[in-house]
């Protein structure tokens, strides 16, 4: 007898509910791998005795190689099916999982991290697209912000469960704890999801044009990336800003000389969807500013340990599911322009509140002050994402949602860069102008948190961009 999996009705009221969990499994598998992975970065450096340096690599593998094909696989699902490239996305995942954990030496574990980044990009550059096809337009903001959720909750458990695995099982155990996940999300998705034919004629694949955007995103980001660790006139980052300034440019004369192009360039004469990535990408900037000099902050002016700082920012992530989740249902009911707007004026004011801390004001006021900011990053995220996707046209939903995922991506690198690169000159500044180390410290830290302040009224201005954003969007439930 032949095995066959269940059927879900798909003109049932609660399918589109089944889509989304189906889609946050995946997230929650994705963020999972990577949470549990940083916390193994010194168990790999001691097994493979490398330095620090060496190891960041397989997780910069991972990352350039998943942003660079986040509106490739968008654009890719648009032509052949959303349901095909998802679903291979978690065998592709789960296959370069298995050959990290197989990995019997860095290379290997740095190309096996790569293709589990081809995979999650087969993933990420999908899921809002799937919610977008599925979900009616007057629930996208609340089951945007689930996912979030699911994001905030792979992240919260990765660090926890691998740095168990890692102690007990060994770093080779980190790369299969998610498998389970996966498997589920497989499952799941070959059950629930359907795919659905595509409307109007048939488009080839922009292979030029996608060729040069992934190669161009990769050098832009392979710049920020070892711009802000080894100096920003290095040989190797001057060559990676140069192979960006001339292969996106011709990325977009391609584009406009083709029948069929990967990126529709037109999809950012809209107002609303080019403005609110562009917030977007201010931000994830400010949000990783603040949580990559939280630990500094706890750790070097007042004096926490290490296991004190981890359980100091464990709340963190959850600030930032609980605002995403009930701030994306609320945008349902209200619209998403006056949330965006709020949520960015939270940070700043958070932002206001980083810039003047005085170490007199403890962990308290730190925890306060970062949460804050934390609550409004979240109070934007689902409204804008929900904004970006309900300016999108129904057949562009992939790519739209592959570009949504990627100004997230560079959101966060550029965030890593400018803190890291503000804080470094900020500082040697103030230390050669005879501060003491401590001063020097609180001085550069709150410089960079000004810098945040005009990325979050930045992205303010750009969310006030377009007129008032109702959820009463291009309805794509079912599409």
């Amino acid at each position: 007898m032949a095995f066959a999996l269940p059927r879900i009705d798909t003109a049932s009221a609660r399918y589109p509910w089944y889509v989304l969990g189906s889609v946050c499994v995946g997230m929650v598998m994705g963020t999972f791998d990577f949470g549990a992975l940083n916390a193994a970065y010194p168990t790999l450096a001691a097994a493979f005795d490398a330095p620090a340096a060496v190891i960041s690599w397989v997780g910069i593998a991972y990352s350039l190689t998943s942003a660079s094909l986040l509106a490739v696989f968008g654009r890719l699902a648009d032509l052949v099916g959303r349901k095909r490239v998802y679903l291979l996305g978690f065998v592709v995942y789960l296959v370069g999982a298995v050959a990290a954990s197989l990995a019997p030496g860095l290379s290997w574990l740095i190309a096996a991290r790569a293709l589990c980044g081809v995979g999650s990009a087969m993933l990420v550059a999908n899921s809002i697209a799937i919610i977008g096809a599925h979900v009616p337009a007057h629930r996208r903001g609340m089951a945007i912000g689930a996912v979030e959720t699911a994001v905030a909750v792979g992240l919260a458990l990765g660090p926890v469960a691998g740095g168990m695995l890692a102690e007990r099982l060994g770093w080779r155990a980190i790369f299969l704890g998610s498998w389970p996940a996966g498997l589920l999300g497989l499952l799941v998705g070959l059950i629930v999801l359907r795919e659905t034919p595509r409307s109007g004629p048939r488009e080839r694949f922009d292979f030029l044009g996608a060729g040069l955007f992934a190669t161009g995103v990769v050098a832009l980001l392979l710049g920020l990336t070892l711009g802000s660790t080894t100096g920003w006139t290095t040989p190797r980052v001057l060559a990676a800003f140069l192979a960006a300034a001339l292969l996106l440019p011709t990325f977009v004369v391609v584009e406009r000389r083709v029948k069929h192009p990967m990126i529709a360039l037109s999809l950012f004469r809209h107002p609303v969807f080019a403005a609110a990535n562009v917030a977007k990408v201010c931000c994830y900037a400010s949000f990783m500013s603040a949580t990559f000099l939280a630990p500094f902050y706890l750790q070097e002016v007042l004096g926490l340990a290490p296991g004190q700082v981890g359980v100091a920012l464990a709340p963190v992530p959850i600030a930032l599911s609980v605002s995403a989740l009930g701030m994306g249902a609320l945008s349902d009911r209200v619209g998403t322009r006056r949330l965006c707007v709020a949520g960015l004026l939270l940070g700043a004011i958070g932002a206001v509140l980083l810039a003047r801390l005085a170490p007199e004001g403890g962990y308290a006021a730190a925890f306060v002050s970062l949460l804050v900011l934390v609550f409004g990053m979240g109070t934007f995220i689902a409204p804008n994402d929900s904004a970006i996707i309900g300016a999108a046209p129904r057949h562009q939903l992939g790519v739209a949602s592959g570009i949504l995922a990627l100004t997230r991506s560079l959101g966060m690198i550029l965030g890593l860069a400018i803190a890291g690169t503000v804080f470094s000159a900020r500082q040697a500044y103030y230390l050669a102008s005879g501060a003491g180390s401590a001063a020097a410290f609180l001085a550069a830290f709150h410089d960079v948190f000004k810098v945040v302040l005009g990325l979050c009224l930045l992205g303010v201005a750009l969310s006030l961009v377009g007129g008032p954003r109702r959820a009463a969007g291009p309805a794509h439930a079912h599409e």
